[in-house]
């Protein structure tokens, strides 16, 4: 029988997926990124992926998901296998690239084995933010202009493969996501209003990346996204319907619904 397998990386997202499937897949962690609230089939380094690969094959995996948080890697060049060495010309010039480069070259590697790459979408759907206003707070007219504005901004730097949200308030740009994420974007711009005007409002927006790998690295809210959007004086955080996940989401749109964030999904 197919088996379906998880790389999976740290946070809540694997284990809230592997609720979702019909049947306990295999999880296979990342070395130094344990999922939280799952134990592991298995983990394995970057360096060894060839071998890993053979495995899933052989233990008849057809079908891989990737979920939760790996940073790029430091490579250690005494672990590497020979055949995982020989993929590195391909894979270090996409490192230097944008996420979205680099993760596709790891998905292609993954096909050249015949392992089929499955996304959120394909296997819990119900992970990711439906149409409409999800929190007890209606945006206004204003939070949804500033919504429109950020989706224009997010529009803009799709082609230079930048991040996947910005906080926008009265019009105007406070801050872009960039490679160390959505928590180090939201504390920046708690920093700055301590001093500099606009002090409060404005709205989160996370978005996919236009034409980006569906398959992967989906942006995700959770508790803590809140959380710090809270600590930045916003009033909103606009997510794109159907290509953005809610972690725990009973908590996630209480925690919003106490702070009177107006949480949003558009198309």
């Amino acid at each position: 029988m197919s088996r379906l397998a998880v790389i999976a990386g740290a946070g809540d997202l694997p284990a809230e997926l592997a609720a979702h499937l019909p049947a306990p897949p295999l999880i296979c962690a990342v070395e130094g990124y344990p999922p939280a609230g799952l134990a592991p089939d298995l983990t394995f380094r970057i360096e060894r992926l060839v071998p890993l690969l053979r495995r899933l094959v052989a233990d008849g995996v057809s079908e891989v998901l990737f979920a939760g948080t790996v940073h790029r890697p430091r490579f250690d060049p005494g672990l590497f296998d020979p055949e995982t060495a020989a993929l590195m010309p391909r894979l270090l010039p996409a490192l230097g690239q944008g996420d979205d480069a680099l993760l596709r070259a790891v998905i292609a590697v993954f096909e050249e084995y015949g392992l089929a790459v499955k996304g959120l979408a394909d296997c819990a759907p119900g992970l990711l933010a439906a149409p409409g206003v999800l929190g007890a707070t209606e945006p206004d007219a204003g939070l949804r202009a500033d919504a429109a504005r950020g989706a224009e901004i997010l529009q803009g730097l799709a082609p230079l493969d930048l991040g996947q949200g910005c906080v926008v308030a009265g019009g105007l740009c406070l801050a872009v996501e960039a490679l160390y994420g959505t928590d180090a974007m939201l504390a920046h711009v708690a920093a700055c209003r301590e001093t500099r005007e606009p002090r409060t409002g404005g709205v989160l927006v996370k978005r996919a990346k236009a034409a980006q790998e569906l398959r992967i690295d989906l942006p995700a809210i959770g508790p803590a996204t809140v959380a710090a959007a809270r600590a930045a004086r916003l009033s909103g955080l606009c997510l794109q319907a159907g290509h953005v996940v809610i972690l725990r989401r009973a908590e996630t749109l209480a925690a919003a619904d106490a702070a009177g964030i107006a949480l949003w999904a558009e198309p």
